[in-house]
């Protein structure tokens, strides 16, 4: 907005106009925050109460007998005239080749300067505009109000409030800024993917100011929106109790909006649970399966075994479910006539159980080829395998196979009708754009299949969005929230029955207690490692072993943080895992170095390159941006090392992900080093790198390539 501002307003209602041959003119005099005249202070307490009168008669006259009162109050010294003299030429010399600007006219003096010549004048107009942009819901409403905003210099100085009328101005401003901000909130609410940004905006605006309604109501519809009803009631609960202790009444706008959504909650709470899936396998399934199959009807043993596959999965008998599978489907291949629909089943859901071994990539690919097999009419339990395996892919940083397998598998649940398979997939595909690095969009698509899966009333479906949920939390940096998130979804793995899970919701924990700060977060690690070895998941126990590295990082035992992450790397490196060698290649480079000036250990340089490789095959903005942080960590080279951090803070920015404080002080120093290294050139190289880090990235890629660095470190 600030480039379509007229070149000339003057009197105190400027309007919108058509877009000028030049910018706005430069501001002369400044009352927010500091009271300056071209840029420099004004020292003396009466010249800036002088000034501030002037400037708030937006180019009219103010008779001297007004501006004497506003100095002194009644209390007038000897020769009041003289004084207030003396003040209008200390302001006329500061005003330099302005000074005739500040002329006396018919018993006063006038500051003959355009409304967009000072800041309260050009805050105002941009405010204006900006209240027209969201009451038209124009496109640039969001940059409208951004522009006002950018314009706030903060409060005329206190010490003007000794004369009512600049109070008074102080309090207009004030309130304008707050509404401004409501309205910046809610133009970024109705445009996609904003909400999040605009909770954000409101929580921290009613921190500041609990009693606004119209920032609650905000709130409550922005929360609303994004499916949390719970917290939307909790707003106004909260507000309730505010009004009413300086006792008010909450305004009947909110108390509406409160209706509103309640109903809607009580509505969701009454609906009867629809069952798209039995409660649970019965028991003794395995062994009827096997013994259907030793009285020669293999067959019989396949389906019976593929029906009872997804709650072998997610029940804690995933290395009994795939030995049942791998026998029968031996003794299927000597008995010639067996269903290949029961068989192509067996073969998808061997995939799936191998896919948290060692051999994952081999599993991963029998699957795949039993999927496409068994043609494009998959049934339920094919199209359930083929999701598992695509959340394996997107895990694994394969998100073109992922896609298509889940497109593939969306459409046959589409087909069949069922619910329960389409929010299973639309999770799964949530997860996909969270390792994407769309945080905001994987967050949003989570709640829904939150809602979704709790009127479904399956318990396994809400830990697999609670897990995405509290990781978006984690990711974003809201670690007491990831906490609560993840504690929820372990309560409800432990009451299901899933040893996996609750062994994954118990290293989310051990991970955001460690980022915390927490001291006791190598002990919880340490036991889910233990407890990822006992159920025999390879997957989870790498993620233990990184989980513990960074733990142990952290509280400064960088030699065992160094083994455990090397361990984890043998893992991803045997499974060829594209995503977990990025990350772990990554967090061995950073823990190499001592943080204050790069300290190389082996080829910790050859290890971040690598890993950078890796990171920008899986196309995640957060992966590149932690591989580019490891190499600006061990790149001795000061220019390319600045190149790399710059692009990640870009990288991290974009995707609303920083990094934790306690990661982010190494890298703080680093930067300190090197801007002390490079000088003045260290600005203009950060900013060109900040504001274009996918190239960065990819020239520092090639780089390191032609530079001769392994493939794999």
């Amino acid at each position: 907005m600030s480039d379509i501002v007229p070149s000339s307003v003057v009197g105190p209602s400027p309007v919108a106009g058509p877009p000028p041959a030049v910018g706005p003119p430069p501001v002369l005099v400044g009352l927010m925050g500091t009271v300056t005249i071209l840029g420099q202070p004004v020292p003396a307490t009466l010249d800036r109460l002088v000034l501030a009168r002037l400037v708030l008669a937006e180019g009219r006259s103010v008779p001297v007998s007004t501006l004497i009162e506003a100095l002194w109050s009644g209390e007038l010294p000897e020769r009041a005239r003289n004084a207030l003299q003396v003040k209008i030429s200390r302001l006329r010399s500061r005003l330099g080749e302005h000074r005739r600007r500040l002329e006396y006219r018919h018993g006063g003096y006038r500051l003959a300067i355009t409304a967009l010549e000072s800041d309260v004048g050009r805050f105002t107009w941009l405010v204006r505009a900006a209240t027209q942009a969201v009451a038209a819901g124009e496109a640039d409403a969001i940059t409208a109000t951004s522009a006002a905003l950018d314009a706030w210099l903060g409060e005329l100085p206190d010490d003007l409030s000794r004369d009512p009328a600049v109070h008074a101005e102080r309090v207009r401003l004030r309130e304008l800024w707050l509404a401004t901000r409501e309205a910046h909130a809610e133009a970024l609410s109705g445009r996609s993917g904003g909400l999040p940004d605009a909770i954000a905006l409101l929580r921290q605006l009613l921190a500041e100011e609990p009693l606004r309604p119209r920032g609650r109501l905000l709130l409550m519809r922005a929360l609303h929106a994004s499916g949390r009803r719970a917290e939307a009631l909790a707003v106004y609960d909260a507000g309730r109790r505010l009004f009413r202790d300086v006792g008010l009444e909450p305004p009947t706008e909110l108390q509406a909006e409160f209706e509103r959504i309640l109903a809607e909650e009580r509505a969701a709470i009454r609906r009867p649970p629809v069952r798209h899936i039995p409660a649970q396998a019965p028991d003794g399934l395995m062994e009827v399966a096997r013994w259907a199959a030793d009285q020669g009807d293999v067959h019989a043993g396949l389906r019976l075994a593929v029906r009872g596959c997804w709650w072998w999965w997610i029940g804690g008998h995933r290395g009994p479910a795939r030995e049942l599978l791998e026998d029968l489907l031996t003794i299927a291949a000597d008995q010639p006539g067996v269903d290949d629909v029961a068989s192509l089943s067996a073969e998808a859901w061997l995939g799936v159980f191998g896919s948290v071994t060692v051999e994952v990539a081999e599993h991963m690919r029998r699957a795949e080829a039993a999927l496409a097999a068994a043609g494009p009419e998959w049934t339920k339990p094919q199209a359930v395998a083929a999701t598992l395996i695509a959340e394996r892919l997107y895990e694994r940083g394969d998100h073109g196979r992922a896609r298509a397998l889940a497109r593939l598998a969306m459409q046959r649940f589409t087909a069949l009708d069922d619910a329960w398979g389409q929010s299973l997939v639309a999770t799964v595909v949530a997860r996909g754009r969270l390792l994407s690095g769309d945080v905001t969009g994987a967050e949003l698509r989570a709640r829904r299949r939150l809602n979704e899966f709790a009127n479904l009333d399956d318990p396994a479906g809400l830990v697999l969005a609670l897990d995405i949920l509290g990781y978006c939390a984690e990711v974003q940096g809201h670690l007491d929230r990831a906490l609560q998130i993840h504690t929820r979804a372990l309560e409800v793995a432990r009451h299901i029955g899933s040893p996996d899970w609750e062994v994954a919701q118990t290293i989310r924990i051990g991970n955001v207690r460690s980022l915390a700060g927490e001291a006791d977060a190598v002990k919880s690690l340490t036991a889910a490692l233990r407890l990822s070895a006992d159920i025999g998941s390879h997957t989870l126990h790498a993620f233990a072993l990184n989980g513990l590295g960074v733990s142990l990082d952290l509280m400064g035992d960088r030699s065992a943080a160094l083994e455990r992450h090397r361990q984890a790397w043998a893992f991803y490196e045997q499974t060829d895992s594209v995503s977990g060698m990025a990350y772990t290649g990554a967090r061995i480079a950073l823990v190499a170095s001592d943080g204050d000036a790069v300290s190389l250990d082996g080829d910790a340089l050859g290890r971040a390159s690598a890993a950078l490789r890796d990171a920008a095959a899986t196309n995640d903005p957060r992966a590149i941006a932690h591989s580019l942080e490891a190499l600006a960590m061990v790149q001795p080279e000061p220019t390319a090392a600045l190149r790399a951090l710059a692009a990640a803070h870009g990288l991290r920015q974009s995707s609303n992900a920083p990094l934790p404080p306690r990661q982010a002080r190494r890298l703080q120093h680093r930067r300190a080093e090197l801007a002390a290294r490079l000088g003045g050139r260290f600005d203009r190289l950060w900013h060109e790198a900040h504001c274009q880090p996918r190239r960065v990235a990819d020239e520092l890629h090639a780089s390191a390539s032609v530079d001769g660095s392994p493939d794999r470190a």
